[in-house]
């Protein structure tokens, strides 16, 4: 029986996920920087230069740190 592949799974192993395309912040960089401290907004954006572009992902990175910051 042939198994069938979920794309979405085989993309992710390929490549990290982006965030902020403007800038190349990766979700991974994002939470590695709010576990490096980075506990506001400001904070992150000042390590990461996400949201800096043209902002449409600002609302994804709000969220990436309220839910890494309940995970505490």
């Amino acid at each position: 029986m042939e198994q069938e592949i979920d794309l979405n799974n085989l993309y992710a192993m390929m490549r990290p996920r982006k965030v902020c395309l403007c800038m190349s912040v990766t979700e991974a960089e994002i939470i590695k920087t709010i576990k490096n401290g980075a506990d506001t907004l400001d904070k992150l954006v000042d390590e990461t230069s996400a949201t800096t572009g043209c902002g449409t992902c600002s609302a994804q990175v709000m969220m990436i740190l309220e839910r890494e910051k309940s995970k505490t």
